[in-house]
Protein backbone atom coordinates (compact mmCIF):
# COMPACT_ATOMS: atom_id res chain seq x y z
CA UNK A 1 0.00 0.00 0.00
CA UNK A 2 1.60 3.74 -0.51
CA UNK A 3 2.06 5.52 2.09
CA UNK A 4 0.95 9.02 0.81
CA UNK A 5 -2.86 9.23 -1.19
CA UNK A 6 -4.85 12.17 -2.46
CA UNK A 7 -8.93 11.17 -3.00
CA UNK A 8 -10.66 13.62 -4.81
CA UNK A 9 -13.94 14.05 -6.89
CA UNK A 10 -17.60 14.88 -6.71
CA UNK A 11 -18.76 11.51 -5.66
CA UNK A 12 -18.85 11.92 -2.24
CA UNK A 13 -20.03 8.76 -1.34
CA UNK A 14 -17.66 6.77 -2.96
CA UNK A 15 -14.67 9.19 -2.00
CA UNK A 16 -15.83 8.24 2.17
CA UNK A 17 -16.21 4.46 1.50
CA UNK A 18 -12.26 4.04 -0.04
CA UNK A 19 -11.32 6.71 3.07
CA UNK A 20 -12.35 3.83 5.11
CA UNK A 21 -11.46 1.06 3.52
CA UNK A 22 -7.81 2.17 3.13
CA UNK A 23 -7.95 3.50 7.04
CA UNK A 24 -9.89 -0.16 7.85
CA UNK A 25 -6.73 -1.63 5.76
CA UNK A 26 -3.95 -0.31 7.10
CA UNK A 27 -4.81 -0.38 10.85
CA UNK A 28 -5.85 -3.98 10.68
CA UNK A 29 -9.88 -3.06 11.68
CA UNK A 30 -8.40 -1.78 14.69
CA UNK A 31 -8.76 1.88 14.66
CA UNK A 32 -9.28 4.20 17.68
CA UNK A 33 -8.23 7.86 18.71
CA UNK A 34 -5.37 7.12 19.26
CA UNK A 35 -4.07 5.69 16.02
CA UNK A 36 -6.08 7.88 13.43
CA UNK A 37 -5.64 11.35 13.52
CA UNK A 38 -8.22 13.74 11.87
CA UNK A 39 -7.30 17.31 10.66
CA UNK A 40 -9.23 19.85 8.98
CA UNK A 41 -6.98 21.54 6.91
CA UNK A 42 -9.27 24.81 6.61
CA UNK A 43 -8.50 25.08 10.32
CA UNK A 44 -4.94 23.33 11.04
CA UNK A 45 -1.33 24.13 9.42
CA UNK A 46 1.04 22.17 7.50
CA UNK A 47 2.96 22.30 10.89
CA UNK A 48 0.11 20.44 12.49
CA UNK A 49 -0.20 17.83 9.78
CA UNK A 50 3.11 17.16 10.07
CA UNK A 51 3.69 16.88 13.70
CA UNK A 52 1.12 14.20 13.89
CA UNK A 53 2.77 12.59 10.57
CA UNK A 54 6.24 12.56 12.47
CA UNK A 55 4.89 11.05 15.59
CA UNK A 56 4.47 7.30 16.07
CA UNK A 57 1.04 5.65 17.42
CA UNK A 58 0.08 5.50 20.96
CA UNK A 59 -0.27 1.88 20.87
CA UNK A 60 1.62 0.98 18.05
CA UNK A 61 3.63 2.31 15.08
CA UNK A 62 1.04 2.08 12.71
CA UNK A 63 -1.13 5.16 12.22
CA UNK A 64 -2.90 7.32 9.89
CA UNK A 65 -3.68 10.75 9.73
CA UNK A 66 -6.13 12.12 7.70
CA UNK A 67 -6.22 15.54 5.63
CA UNK A 68 -9.94 16.59 5.30
CA UNK A 69 -10.46 20.25 3.09
CA UNK A 70 -6.84 19.77 1.58
CA UNK A 71 -7.88 22.69 -0.56
CA UNK A 72 -3.74 23.73 -0.87
CA UNK A 73 -4.12 20.97 -3.38
CA UNK A 74 -7.37 21.90 -5.48
CA UNK A 75 -7.18 23.93 -8.88
CA UNK A 76 -9.31 26.16 -7.72
CA UNK A 77 -8.05 27.35 -4.34
CA UNK A 78 -10.70 29.13 -2.09
CA UNK A 79 -9.87 31.46 0.74
CA UNK A 80 -8.97 30.35 4.04
CA UNK A 81 -7.31 32.16 7.02
CA UNK A 82 -4.18 29.67 7.07
CA UNK A 83 -1.03 29.63 5.20
CA UNK A 84 0.25 26.26 3.98
CA UNK A 85 3.90 26.11 4.02
CA UNK A 86 3.99 23.44 0.90
CA UNK A 87 7.53 23.67 1.00
CA UNK A 88 7.40 22.30 4.39
CA UNK A 89 5.02 19.47 3.18
CA UNK A 90 7.20 18.96 0.14
CA UNK A 91 10.35 18.08 2.55
CA UNK A 92 8.25 15.34 3.98
CA UNK A 93 6.94 13.62 0.89
CA UNK A 94 10.65 13.60 -0.11
CA UNK A 95 11.26 11.54 3.13
CA UNK A 96 7.74 10.37 4.58
CA UNK A 97 7.31 8.30 7.71
CA UNK A 98 7.20 4.84 6.37
CA UNK A 99 4.75 3.92 9.62
CA UNK A 100 2.11 6.42 8.55
CA UNK A 101 -0.55 6.37 6.03
CA UNK A 102 -1.10 10.32 4.99
CA UNK A 103 -4.27 10.80 3.41
CA UNK A 104 -5.45 13.58 2.25
CA UNK A 105 -8.88 14.57 0.78
CA UNK A 106 -10.93 17.14 -1.21
CA UNK A 107 -13.96 17.23 -3.06
CA UNK A 108 -12.89 19.52 -5.91
CA UNK A 109 -10.78 18.87 -8.67
CA UNK A 110 -6.71 19.02 -7.87
CA UNK A 111 -4.46 20.82 -9.46
CA UNK A 112 -2.07 18.24 -11.46
CA UNK A 113 0.35 20.77 -12.37
CA UNK A 114 1.32 22.03 -9.05
CA UNK A 115 4.71 20.86 -7.71
CA UNK A 116 3.53 18.94 -4.41
CA UNK A 117 0.64 16.97 -6.25
CA UNK A 118 3.88 15.69 -8.96
CA UNK A 119 5.35 14.44 -5.95
CA UNK A 120 2.97 12.95 -4.44
CA UNK A 121 1.68 10.95 -7.58
CA UNK A 122 5.47 9.80 -7.77
CA UNK A 123 5.94 8.51 -4.66
CA UNK A 124 1.78 7.60 -3.95
CA UNK A 125 -1.81 7.65 -4.78
CA UNK A 126 -4.13 10.13 -6.71
CA UNK A 127 -7.21 8.75 -7.00
CA UNK A 128 -10.57 10.55 -8.61
CA UNK A 129 -14.22 9.78 -7.36
CA UNK A 130 -16.39 11.31 -10.50
CA UNK A 131 -19.59 10.52 -10.56
CA UNK A 132 -20.74 7.23 -11.66
CA UNK A 133 -21.79 6.57 -15.11
CA UNK A 134 -24.71 3.85 -15.65
CA UNK A 135 -22.45 1.15 -16.73
CA UNK A 136 -20.20 2.02 -13.51
CA UNK A 137 -23.39 1.85 -11.18
CA UNK A 138 -24.05 -1.44 -12.68
CA UNK A 139 -20.68 -3.15 -11.88
CA UNK A 140 -20.90 -1.72 -8.25
CA UNK A 141 -24.43 -3.37 -7.55
CA UNK A 142 -23.08 -6.61 -8.58
CA UNK A 143 -20.18 -6.47 -6.62
CA UNK A 144 -22.26 -4.90 -3.76
CA UNK A 145 -24.93 -7.56 -3.78
CA UNK A 146 -21.83 -10.33 -4.11
CA UNK A 147 -20.43 -9.48 -1.21
CA UNK A 148 -23.85 -10.15 0.41
CA UNK A 149 -23.63 -13.60 -1.26
CA UNK A 150 -26.59 -12.56 -3.12
CA UNK A 151 -27.03 -13.28 -6.73
CA UNK A 152 -27.89 -10.30 -9.65
CA UNK A 153 -27.33 -10.67 -13.35
CA UNK A 154 -26.27 -7.83 -15.10
CA UNK A 155 -29.30 -7.01 -16.82
CA UNK A 156 -31.58 -6.76 -13.57
CA UNK A 157 -28.69 -4.55 -12.37
CA UNK A 158 -29.14 -2.60 -15.10
CA UNK A 159 -33.19 -2.63 -15.16
CA UNK A 160 -32.78 -1.43 -11.04
CA UNK A 161 -30.92 1.57 -12.19
CA UNK A 162 -33.61 2.27 -15.33
CA UNK A 163 -36.56 1.43 -12.83
CA UNK A 164 -34.92 3.77 -10.01
CA UNK A 165 -33.20 6.57 -11.83
CA UNK A 166 -31.26 7.11 -8.61
CA UNK A 167 -27.63 8.63 -8.28
CA UNK A 168 -24.97 6.57 -6.63
CA UNK A 169 -26.18 7.70 -3.03
CA UNK A 170 -29.62 6.88 -3.41
CA UNK A 171 -29.08 3.43 -5.07
CA UNK A 172 -26.44 2.35 -2.30
CA UNK A 173 -29.54 3.31 0.06
CA UNK A 174 -31.94 1.08 -2.39
CA UNK A 175 -28.86 -1.96 -2.08
CA UNK A 176 -29.02 -1.47 1.92
CA UNK A 177 -32.88 -2.29 1.61
CA UNK A 178 -32.66 -5.05 -1.44
CA UNK A 179 -29.85 -6.91 0.52
CA UNK A 180 -32.25 -7.28 3.41
CA UNK A 181 -35.39 -8.37 1.34
CA UNK A 182 -33.43 -10.73 -0.56
CA UNK A 183 -31.20 -12.60 2.20
CA UNK A 184 -31.42 -16.33 1.99
CA UNK A 185 -32.85 -15.96 -1.75
CA UNK A 186 -30.45 -17.38 -4.57
CA UNK A 187 -31.12 -14.37 -6.34
CA UNK A 188 -32.55 -10.91 -6.99
CA UNK A 189 -35.56 -11.35 -9.01
CA UNK A 190 -36.79 -8.19 -11.40
CA UNK A 191 -40.59 -8.84 -9.05
CA UNK A 192 -38.15 -8.30 -6.22
CA UNK A 193 -37.16 -4.97 -7.61
CA UNK A 194 -40.49 -3.84 -8.57
CA UNK A 195 -42.11 -5.12 -5.06
CA UNK A 196 -39.77 -3.17 -2.95
CA UNK A 197 -38.27 -0.15 -4.47
CA UNK A 198 -39.64 3.19 -5.58
CA UNK A 199 -40.22 3.31 -9.45
CA UNK A 200 -39.00 7.13 -11.26
CA UNK A 201 -41.14 9.22 -13.21
CA UNK A 202 -38.46 8.63 -15.69
CA UNK A 203 -39.58 5.01 -15.97
CA UNK A 204 -43.31 5.69 -15.97
CA UNK A 205 -42.56 7.68 -18.90
CA UNK A 206 -40.34 4.87 -20.65
CA UNK A 207 -43.34 2.24 -19.65
CA UNK A 208 -45.78 4.18 -21.40
CA UNK A 209 -43.83 4.83 -24.91
CA UNK A 210 -43.00 0.95 -24.36
CA UNK A 211 -46.55 0.08 -24.32
CA UNK A 212 -47.47 2.28 -26.95
CA UNK A 213 -44.98 1.21 -29.83
CA UNK A 214 -45.49 -2.47 -28.76
CA UNK A 215 -49.20 -1.60 -29.12
CA UNK A 216 -49.92 -2.13 -25.49
CA UNK A 217 -52.58 -0.19 -25.40
CA UNK A 218 -54.44 -1.70 -21.74
CA UNK A 219 -51.34 -0.89 -20.22
CA UNK A 220 -50.76 2.19 -21.55
CA UNK A 221 -54.42 3.70 -20.22
CA UNK A 222 -52.86 2.30 -16.94
CA UNK A 223 -49.84 3.68 -16.48
CA UNK A 224 -51.37 7.17 -18.32
CA UNK A 225 -54.11 6.75 -15.64
CA UNK A 226 -51.21 5.79 -12.60
CA UNK A 227 -49.52 9.81 -13.98
CA UNK A 228 -52.67 11.78 -13.28
CA UNK A 229 -53.68 10.07 -9.94
CA UNK A 230 -50.03 11.07 -9.11
CA UNK A 231 -50.75 14.56 -10.42
CA UNK A 232 -47.63 14.54 -12.53
CA UNK A 233 -48.09 17.82 -14.64
CA UNK A 234 -48.80 17.45 -18.55
CA UNK A 235 -45.99 19.34 -19.85
CA UNK A 236 -43.47 18.13 -18.18
CA UNK A 237 -44.88 14.06 -18.78
CA UNK A 238 -44.64 15.49 -22.60
CA UNK A 239 -41.31 16.35 -22.24
CA UNK A 240 -39.85 13.49 -21.01
CA UNK A 241 -42.59 11.20 -23.91
CA UNK A 242 -40.64 13.74 -26.23
CA UNK A 243 -37.36 12.66 -24.89
CA UNK A 244 -38.17 9.44 -25.04
CA UNK A 245 -39.34 9.52 -28.90
CA UNK A 246 -35.94 11.58 -29.76
CA UNK A 247 -33.65 9.01 -28.26
CA UNK A 248 -35.86 6.58 -30.48
CA UNK A 249 -35.27 8.31 -34.02
CA UNK A 250 -31.53 8.76 -32.86
CA UNK A 251 -31.13 5.13 -32.39
CA UNK A 252 -33.00 4.03 -35.76
CA UNK A 253 -30.74 6.33 -37.72
CA UNK A 254 -27.17 5.15 -36.15
CA UNK A 255 -28.95 1.47 -36.78
CA UNK A 256 -29.30 2.37 -40.43
CA UNK A 257 -25.87 3.65 -40.84
CA UNK A 258 -24.75 0.11 -39.66
CA UNK A 259 -23.69 1.29 -35.99
CA UNK A 260 -23.45 -1.66 -33.41
CA UNK A 261 -25.57 -1.08 -30.21
CA UNK A 262 -22.29 -0.57 -28.09
CA UNK A 263 -21.01 2.31 -30.25
CA UNK A 264 -24.30 3.82 -30.49
CA UNK A 265 -24.29 3.72 -26.52
CA UNK A 266 -21.13 5.87 -26.39
CA UNK A 267 -21.84 8.39 -28.91
CA UNK A 268 -25.38 8.97 -27.84
CA UNK A 269 -23.84 8.69 -24.07
CA UNK A 270 -26.23 6.71 -22.45
CA UNK A 271 -26.05 3.22 -21.23
CA UNK A 272 -26.35 0.05 -23.11
CA UNK A 273 -29.24 -1.30 -21.68
CA UNK A 274 -31.38 1.54 -22.59
CA UNK A 275 -29.81 0.97 -26.21
CA UNK A 276 -30.95 -2.54 -26.36
CA UNK A 277 -34.12 -1.32 -25.11
CA UNK A 278 -34.68 1.44 -27.74
CA UNK A 279 -33.76 -1.36 -30.26
CA UNK A 280 -36.25 -3.43 -29.50
CA UNK A 281 -39.22 -0.73 -30.10
CA UNK A 282 -38.22 1.11 -33.40
CA UNK A 283 -37.19 -2.60 -35.25
CA UNK A 284 -40.80 -2.23 -36.85
CA UNK A 285 -40.87 1.48 -37.38
CA UNK A 286 -39.66 3.50 -40.06
CA UNK A 287 -37.83 6.65 -39.37
CA UNK A 288 -40.59 8.88 -40.84
CA UNK A 289 -43.07 7.26 -38.52
CA UNK A 290 -40.55 8.01 -35.22
CA UNK A 291 -40.08 11.61 -36.90
CA UNK A 292 -43.76 12.27 -37.11
CA UNK A 293 -43.92 11.28 -33.29
CA UNK A 294 -41.64 14.18 -32.60
CA UNK A 295 -44.00 16.47 -34.96
CA UNK A 296 -46.96 15.20 -32.57
CA UNK A 297 -45.47 16.17 -29.86
CA UNK A 298 -44.19 19.19 -30.33
CA UNK A 299 -48.11 20.09 -31.48
CA UNK A 300 -49.13 18.74 -28.32
CA UNK A 301 -46.69 20.82 -26.55
CA UNK A 302 -47.54 24.33 -28.11
CA UNK A 303 -51.57 23.09 -27.76
CA UNK A 304 -50.47 22.72 -23.86
CA UNK A 305 -48.74 26.12 -23.81
CA UNK A 306 -51.26 27.92 -24.91
CA UNK A 307 -54.62 26.22 -25.16
CA UNK A 308 -57.37 26.92 -22.04
CA UNK A 309 -58.65 23.21 -22.18
CA UNK A 310 -57.59 20.68 -19.25
CA UNK A 311 -54.44 20.21 -19.79
CA UNK A 312 -54.49 16.21 -19.37
CA UNK A 313 -57.10 15.63 -21.80
CA UNK A 314 -54.67 17.27 -24.52
CA UNK A 315 -51.81 14.72 -23.41
CA UNK A 316 -54.42 12.32 -23.75
CA UNK A 317 -55.29 13.13 -27.23
CA UNK A 318 -51.90 13.49 -28.02
CA UNK A 319 -51.27 9.17 -26.56
CA UNK A 320 -54.68 8.35 -28.82
CA UNK A 321 -53.68 9.60 -31.78
CA UNK A 322 -50.38 8.63 -31.78
CA UNK A 323 -51.23 5.33 -30.49
CA UNK A 324 -53.41 5.65 -34.41
CA UNK A 325 -50.47 6.60 -36.07
CA UNK A 326 -48.43 3.36 -34.63
CA UNK A 327 -51.00 1.04 -35.45
CA UNK A 328 -51.14 1.70 -38.94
Amino acid sequence: MKNIVILYGENKEALLESKNKLINEYLDNQVDDFNLIKLNMLESTIEDLLYECREAGFFSNKKVVLADNSVFLQTKRKKIKIEHDLDLLFEYISNYNPDVLLIFSCEEGIDSRKKINKKIKEVGKIINFENYKDAELSKYIINYLTNEKIKITKEIANFLIEYTRLDFVGIKRELEKLSIYCKGKSKVEKEDIENLLVRSLEYDVFSLTDYLFKKDYINVRKVFESLKLKSEEPIMLLGLIASQLRLYYKVKILLKENYNQKDIATKLKIHPYRVQLAARMVYYYTLEDLFDSIIMAKDCDKDLKSSYINKYLILDLFINRLMEKLSK
